[in-house]
């Protein structure tokens, strides 16, 4: 293993892993079964302009997961049914999102992560996410891959804090140049981890820095 890195760590939603088919296609085919008329990519687009509001205004996911969802979910609905008829609305997502049938991982996400771990990497999960998520990549049979699993509801801080940042270096034993991230928020994910004192790329498109790939086979290049 001819590099300086010795730990990568990746970010899950919007990196390693999406909803599928899409936060649109899902929460709009739940509403309509709930009685509310709805359409697919108008609820995509309410739903990460509310979803960016909601977080940027908590600050963080943290404490309260479960209210912090219900807020977003239930003002992504505002316009199209009662509070009575989100409630079920709400709960019905909070479990469907539980569970790996509604994510999908990145192309080229488990093989290239393999390939590195036979490399001799040591790789780890660090998420800004509440619980759901272990089960979720159960499901998705890539628990294997991490040697260990870092979410930020459990741990107490989110990226991009440096607490988070250093509570993985403690855990894995690492020192932060040992360390790149991968991530796909310039914010949280890039900024972040240069803020800590790690390596950092940023993930998915569009092409805005430098150090950022746009899938993950090209980790290879970065991890040889």
């Amino acid at each position: 293993m001819n590099s300086k890195y010795r730990l990568l760590t990746v970010d899950a939603a919007g990196t390693l892993i999406r909803p599928w088919p899409s936060v649109g296609a899902v929460y709009a085919q739940t509403a309509r079964e709930h009685g509310l008329i709805v359409e697919d990519e108008e609820i995509d687009t309410r739903f990460y302009k509310i979803f960016g509001q909601t977080q940027k205004n908590k600050k963080s996911t943290m404490g309260a997961e479960k209210d912090f969802w219900r807020s977003v979910v239930c003002e992504t609905f505002q316009p199209y049914g009662t509070e009575k008829q989100l409630h079920p609305i709400f709960e019905k997502l909070w479990d469907l999102f539980a569970h790996g049938d509604h994510w999908k991982l990145a192309e080229g996400a488990k093989t290239t992560l393999q390939t590195l771990r036979n490399r001799g990497y040591e790789i780890a999960l660090l998420s800004n996410n509440d619980t759901r998520l272990r089960q979720v990549i159960t499901e998705l049979g890539i628990t294997s891959l991490f040697d260990q699993i870092f979410i930020s509801a459990e741990i107490g801080y989110e990226k991009p804090d440096t607490e988070i940042f250093r509570h993985v270096e403690t855990s894995m034993h690492r020192k932060p140049q040992e360390i790149l991230h991968i991530g796909d928020s310039h914010s949280r994910d890039f900024e972040g981890a240069l803020s800590a004192g790690w390596s950092a790329l940023l993930f998915g498109k569009p092409k805005i820095e430098d150090n950022q790939i746009l899938s993950f086979p090209e980790l290879l290049d970065h991890l040889p």
